[in-house]
């Protein structure tokens, strides 16, 4: 939804390994994720490279960052410590989930549910493109949060970051945001009053307005 909004710059948006149509990689851990999309950059051999995640792909894009020479760090809905705990509702649901996915289950709409009024056809695709992943590539992700923890990466990168999140955010509150406004060494920290896990959806110009104006800081322009 926002790539039209960031028409100036040449987007590379590569399906993380196991989703869309990416085949799964050696591992389904941040740090597994994190390798194959460093080994993607070299081969490709851009630069310079200012990276944006969200959530999960945030979380890889600090692993990324911490192990690369990049221009600018930009998070959505990040967190250096992801574990959901193995008995949360979240976790027990994730881990029920079985063969194949329904798109329009009860998981999958409160996985997507947003604070904010978003388009229900395009939440639908989103749904039919989760579904098809199958249950196992979900449990390995989960199991992989568990031992996900991105503090001492998020002290190693150099790059100046901007974290943008939700203050309705389901999943990572205000703990997360706290935690994340003092792990880098150059930080801006936005909190979008009212929007939830997926501010890049349900605002996507308030979104692109900070990416663009941070990016434009960056630049000297």
């Amino acid at each position: 939804m926002m790539e039209p909004l960031l028409s100036g710059y040449r987007l590379l948006i590569p399906d993380m390994p196991g989703h869309g149509g990416s085949a799964l990689g050696e591992g389904m851990r941040i740090s597994d994720f994190a390798t194959s999309i460093v080994s993607l950059l070299k081969q490709l051999d851009v630069s310079p490279v200012a990276i944006l995640g969200h959530s999960m792909g945030a979380m890889t894009a600090i692993d990324i960052a911490s192990r690369s020479d990049l221009t600018a760090i930009m998070l959505l809905s990040a967190s250096l410590k992801p574990d959901f705990g193995s008995e949360s509702p979240i976790s027990r649901a994730i881990r029920s989930l079985r063969d194949p996915i329904d798109p329009s289950g009860a998981f999958l709409h409160e996985w997507y549910a947003c604070a904010m009024p978003v388009d229900p056809d395009f939440l639908m695709r989103m749904k039919v493109d989760a579904a098809a992943m199958p249950a196992a590539v979900w449990h390995g992700i989960l199991e992989g949060f568990a031992f996900a923890d991105l503090r001492r990466n998020a002290a190693q990168i150099t790059a100046p970051a901007l974290c943008v999140s939700g203050s309705s955010d389901p999943l990572f509150g205000l703990s997360h945001r706290r935690e994340l406004s003092r792990a880098f060494r150059s930080v801006r920290s936005i909190t979008l009053e009212g929007h939830g896990h997926n501010p890049h959806w349900e605002d996507p110009q308030v979104v692109a307005k900070h990416l663009l104006s941070f990016l434009s800081e960056i630049r000297g322009t």
